[in-house]
Order: C-alpha cells, then sequence, then structure tokens
C-alpha cells in the first residue's frame, strides 16, 4: 500500500493481525514500480486507491493493467475505486476480472452518489474470490432502504452529471483561491484537494470554528483535506482560510 494511501486499508490489515508495508509515494502519487518491488512471497493482498484518498493523485488504464498483469498470481490486487466517477475516464479491469486474475474492485454510493449515510458499498471479482467473502461478510449488512436507494441512484443520471459538473467548477475556484493565497496543493481527479498549510492541526482547529471542516492528518502534519462543495461554501472556506494565514503574522 502506498505511504499516503486510504487510512483504512493500514488498519484493516492491522485488524487482521498481518504486516503492512507502506511504499513512499513521490510526488504524492503511487509508485507502481516499488510497490511491484516491495513484494515478497509473504505479501498476499496490494491495495491500490485511484483516485487516491487524501492526495487526488490516480493512475491511467494502461498504468494499472500493467501493475495488476505484474503481480505474482497468489496476491490480490485490491483496487478502490470510490472516486471513480468523478474522473473522465475511470479504469475498467474487468477484463482482467474476466481473464481470471485475482483483482477485487471495489465501489461506494457515498461519493458522486451522495449516500454516504447509508453505507452502501460493492466490489466485482472473481466467483471464487466473492464466494469467500460472501463466507466471511455480516447477514443483513445493507438494510432495504439502503438498497433501494442504491438502485434509484444509478438511474439517475442527470444527478451524477449535474454533480460532476458543479465539482469541476468547485476545483478550478479553489485551486485559484489556493494559488492566490499560495498555499500549494496536489492537483486532483476526485472531489477534493490536499493543500500545504503552516500547520495542519491548527489550521483544522481555525477553520473549524470559523465554520469550515477539513480534514488533518497525523502522518501529514502540515497539509489538510478539502473538499469541494457549493461555490458559496467554497468562497467560505477560501475567505477562512484567508483569516487563518492573517491571525498567524
Amino acid at each position: 500500500m502506498g505511504m499516503h494511501g486510504f487510512a483504512i486499508f493500514r488498519l484493516v490489515t492491522l485488524l487482521m493481525g498481518a504486516k503492512a508495508v507502506e511504499v513512499p509515494m513521490p510526488g504524492f502519487a503511487h509508485d507502481l514500480a516499488a510497490m511491484r518491488a516491495a513484494i515478497t512471497p509473504r505479501t498476499r493482498v496490494v491495495f491500490l486507491a485511484s483516485p487516491n484518498n487524501p492526495t487526488g493523485t490516480a493512475h491511467t488504464q494502461a498504468e494499472l493493467v500493467e501493475f495488476a498483469c505484474s503481480l505474482p498470481e497468489d496476491v490480490l490486487f485490491l483496487f478502490d475505486q470510490a472516486y471513480a466517477e468523478f474522473e473522465d475516464e475511470s479504469p475498467d479491469l474487468r477484463p482482467l476480472i474476466d481473464a481470471g486474475r485475482a483483482v477485487l474492485c471495489t465501489r461506494t454510493f457515498s461519493k458522486i452518489y451522495g449516500l454516504a449515510g447509508l453505507r452502501v458499498g460493492y466490489g466485482y471479482t472473481r466467483p471464487d474470490i466473492a464466494a469467500l467473502l460472501q463466507r466471511a461478510r455480516a447477514p443483513f449488512n445493507v438494510n432495504s432502504v439502503a438498497q433501494a436507494a442504491a438502485i434509484a441512484a444509478l438511474d439517475d443520471a442527470e444527478f451524477v452529471q449535474r454533480t460532476r459538473e458543479v465539482n469541476r467548477a468547485g476545483l478550478i475556484q479553489l485551486a485559484a483561491g489556493f494559488c492566490e493565497l499560495g498555499l500549494p496543493y496536489v492537483p486532483s481527479a476526485a472531489n477534493f484537494f490536499l493543500v500545504q498549510v503552516p500547520d495542519g492541526a491548527e489550521a483544522f482547529a481555525f477553520l473549524q470554528a470559523h465554520g469550515t471542516i477539513v480534514r488533518p492528518f497525523g502522518t501529514l502534519p502540515n497539509h489538510v483535506r478539502i473538499s469541494v462543495g457549493t461555490s458559496a461554501q467554497n468562497e467560505r472556506c477560501l475567505a477562512n482560510l484567508r483569516a487563518y494565514l492573517a491571525s498567524r503574522l
């Protein structure tokens, strides 16, 4: 897994009593060659998200297919696509699954579909891997209301397209604001930015007190993750960031 990958990957690994091997991410992007080189005979699962949370960096179809095909046959490649719908063209690894590769792709209704409170997600993989997951799956893990909402969301292409357009406009708005404030950020393919600030914990506390909630990180003490909101919310966030920086003078 990447050093700045989704935190749950590491937590789940440790929960299972396994060793989490974290590979450095130069430029806040997964180094696929380094991840491949870190694999040993003891490796069982490789975790990778694209776009990645919290950095927002993403990989192309060709890069991911080459990486997946380079993995040993007994290593499961878990490909997290939680933010895939925000991309213009999301990588599709289904042909690899059809060809028998050990690939598990996971998606969620919590992001672009706006159903985070219902906790609905899904995955697709080889039938034998799916059967193993079924053995461990808790019964009744997704309630009927959440299932109905997810099915309806799949048919609401207009909402998805509108959300995608609002997000693109928000990314442009926030990026321009960060540049004006002199705050470095990582270009994002998702619906958030990883932004460098003088002190992440301090910025989080100040912004929260002024009505803007961002995500600080212990492993990235000089960064916060800022999600795209409406135009008005984005402007308020930038105004609060400006006030935060002024408070440090």
